[in-house]
């Protein structure tokens, strides 16, 4: 028995060293290497500054040039694709709006060639609250004026699952208001500068972004479209605070809520080796629990609110069983026909 342990004891010793030697070999990988930060949509939105706030970090974290790379298209499908079938090599992570990737899947949309549940996870920078922005000159201060009679609500979005759009057509279809998603904007910066000058009426768009939009009256926030305020924008309420919601449409209004949930999601190619998947798990994980990233972001109304990758897997897994068959199709229609 004593031999067998020391057996046992010694295999062990040698798995853990060989295993602290793949781990170094990852980190000098990265040495000096190029990473690119993909992102699924143009420079100037929320997601191009929250890329902006990891880069540097990260790049001292890994000991690597980082790179924020925009790869417009389609509603972030573009990006997605690309990074999903490119080579496994950890060079390449996408920071995408894991929302509308969640729906597109759900959806089966024909150039969705990508599965979220097997891609490598990083992790979730953060995840909120979406809102319902009104342009100072829609004249819709509140759910109510967009549901009087007679009213058409203009909307503003990149591709048919691109968040902006998907989330504002799901709210149209919860609370039968008569809209249009006008598509092909290329970020939310500019659908927001849309509905500021009165091109567009109104925009859904996550609270940080919200915030910023808000500022000095270039938007008014006319709801939450969730069960609970926004902490950046604490003074609006949610939709179930304003009028009467139907369960038809809560039920719809507590799908998309769920899907948010997932939030600003960091992923990689599919079968990226063990070893650099953990050192740029360990890497994310150093930047976005550091405190001075976190006072940084908080100071432009970027919040981060960090989960890790293995919770990451389960939300994104969680969500795409979460809707039966009958609730698919009629999501379905309001996402890529009935608001066209």
């Amino acid at each position: 028995m004593r031999i067998g342990w020391r057996v046992v004891a010694a295999l062990l010793l040698t798995l853990v060293g060989a295993f602290a030697v793949r781990a170094e070999d990852a980190r000098d990988f990265y040495r000096g290497k190029t990473v690119r930060i993909v992102i699924g949509v143009g420079v100037g939105g929320g997601f191009d500054s929250y890329a902006r706030l990891l880069a540097a970090p990260l790049s001292r974290a890994l000991g690597a040039v980082v790179v924020v790379e925009s790869m417009p298209g389609a509603g972030q499908l573009v990006a997605l694709n690309r990074v999903y079938a490119a080579p496994p090599d950890g060079l390449s992570v996408l920071f995408l709006n894991g929302t509308p990737a969640a729906l597109g899947q759900i959806l089966e949309q024909d150039n969705a060639r990508y599965d979220l549940t097997k891609m490598d996870h990083l992790g979730i920078v953060n995840s909120s609250p979406w809102m319902w922005l009104a342009g100072p000159k829609s004249g819709i201060a509140n759910p109510r004026d967009a549901m009087a009679p007679g009213r058409k609500v203009l909307w503003g979005g990149t591709g048919p699952t691109g968040g902006l759009s998907d989330g504002a057509s799901i709210t149209c279809e919860a609370l039968k208001l008569d809209c249009k998603v006008i598509l092909g904007y290329k970020s939310s910066s500019d659908v927001a500068l849309a509905v500021e000058r009165g091109e567009l009426d109104s925009i859904y768009v996550s609270d940080s972004s919200a915030a910023h939009y808000a500022r000095g009256g270039r938007a008014i926030a006319v709801a939450a479209v969730s069960r609970q305020r926004s902490k950046l924008l604490p003074e609006a309420p949610t939709l179930f605070e304003t009028i009467d919601v139907s369960p038809a449409a809560a039920a719809m209004i507590d799908f998309r809520s769920a899907l948010d949930g997932i939030g600003r999601i960091l992923v990689t190619t599919p079968g990226t080796p063990p070893d650099r998947l953990a050192v740029l798990r360990e890497a994310f994980h150093q930047v976005l629990t550091d405190p001075a990233v976190i006072a940084e972001g908080a100071a432009s109304e970027r919040l981060v609110d960090y989960r890790d990758a293995a919770t990451a897997r389960d939300m994104v897994a969680r969500a795409l069983t979460g809707i039966s068959a009958d609730e698919k199709a009629v999501v379905r229609a309001a996402v890529l026909d009935k608001f066209r």
